[in-house]
């Protein structure tokens, strides 16, 4: 798989031992054979890569943590209530683990094994990560079981349930502790402004506004308790504006509590749109967007991507960046290729994946690695900050053939 960021699953069978001491060797090793048949069909139809058996068990790597899941809810069907079946217990994370040739090794290999392990018969334990990724985007319901602390891993995992049997119940009826909803936290100092971009929310099935603050601080501090997925920001708020809050909360994420963050503003040439950015927002809005564009711009930046593509957000880039102060290089440019040098000039102009894709003549699956490979190389969150970096570095120049 060309892309490093990747999902791991472990599947491992409940009392494999016991099987041959109930059925003997030759019954046992027939069951085993057909049960691992079984598992290599569900990797196959959801696109997983079998890195290797582990003996009761399989270690699978995904490009997808949708995927992942799918498979994971798959085997247990086929495998349930089948006759002379075992059963299973499944783990699944998601990062970006080590290659040694054939294999992959590192800190989410060692979580999802550790999950593999924890989970009880039927179970599959996915980590916070994987719910955050795939949570709103797959049909069972996905529910958080705390913390819980793993073997050879120092700090507890935050850890949920995938619910594949139909008498798990669902907590829909609940969104704001559903992992299934994209979580938000809306900080403006208008009361009005609130309600509004709240009632608008909540309408939308998947979106869940876990709180409101008027200003700053309290912003900072929704985001250290409800770790929501994506922070409305308004740019200008007393006390503490939005821009430190901005650089605050986001020193503070993890990738497990990966958060994205929208600045809200009046007018669409603020003055404070530019240096937002360069505290790593991922976009920016402004308070009298349409209720269809504010839904759109949480779920984009909640996926994981920067919303770049709007032609004001291009303008107000390159305007900024003409009066930006001079920065050293980042680190890793140098380490870009040709072709991702390319890529990055072309995202810096406010290019979609699929025009970059018709302008250097490759496919737009290609053209998503190699952005994946500069946002990794460079350090970023997400395409807005390339953007930034790309016009501080003189990669690109103000007013350098950007479209309107």
């Amino acid at each position: 798989m060309d892309n490093p960021f990747v999902t791991i699953l472990f599947t491992d069978l409940v009392g494999s031992t016991a099987l041959f001491d109930r059925h003997g060797d030759d019954a046992a090793d027939a069951l085993r054979r057909r049960h691992f048949v079984t598992l290599r069909d569900a990797v196959a139809k959801h696109g997983g890569r079998e890195i290797k058996s582990t003996g009761d068990g399989l270690m699978v790597a995904f490009g997808s943590a949708v995927s992942a899941v799918h498979c994971a809810v798959d085997i247990q069907r086929a495998t349930t209530g089948d006759e002379g079946a075992l059963s299973v217990r499944v783990g699944i994370d998601a990062g970006e683990p080590l290659p040694d040739d054939h294999d992959l090794y590192g800190t989410p290999v060692i979580i999802a094994s550790r999950l593999c392990d924890a989970a009880g018969e039927g179970e599959i334990l996915a980590s916070e990560v994987v719910c955050r990724i795939a949570g709103h985007r797959v049909a069972e319901p996905i529910v958080p079981v705390g913390a819980i602390s793993l073997s050879g891993i120092a700090e507890p995992v935050a850890t949920a349930r995938v619910q594949w049997r139909d008498d798990e119940g669902d907590s829909r009826a609940e969104p704001e502790d559903h992992p299934r909803s994209i979580s938000v936290v809306i900080a403006d100092d208008q009361a009005l402004v609130r309600a509004g971009f709240r009632a608008i929310l909540e309408e939308q099935p998947g979106i869940a506004v876990v709180g409101e603050a008027a200003d700053g601080r309290d912003a900072i501090d929704l985001a250290r308790k409800r770790k929501p997925a994506v922070v409305l920001m308004d740019i200008q708020m007393p006390d503490l504006d939005g821009i430190e809050a901005t650089r605050r909360i986001l020193e503070e994420a993890d990738e497990i509590h990966p958060v994205a963050v929208l600045m809200l503003t009046t007018f669409d040439l603020n003055e404070y749109v530019y240096e937002a950015l360069r505290a790593g927002a991922s976009g920016f809005l402004l308070k009298d967007v349409m209720p269809e564009d504010l839904i759109a711009a949480v779920r984009v930046v909640a996926a994981g991507d920067g919303l770049i593509a709007p032609t004001i957000t291009r303008r107000l880039i390159a305007q900024f960046a003409r009066t930006a102060p001079p920065t050293a290089p980042p680190a890793g440019l140098e380490e870009l290729t040709p072709r991702e040098l390319e890529v990055l000039t072309l995202v810096a102009r406010g290019r979609s994946n699929a025009e970059i894709a018709d302008e250097l003549v490759l496919s737009e699956a290609t053209v998503k690695t190699h952005v994946k490979r500069i946002l990794r190389k460079l350090d970023l969150r997400d395409r807005v900050q390339a953007v930034v970096v790309a016009y501080e570095a003189g990669v690109v120049a103000p007013g350098d053939t950007t479209r309107t």
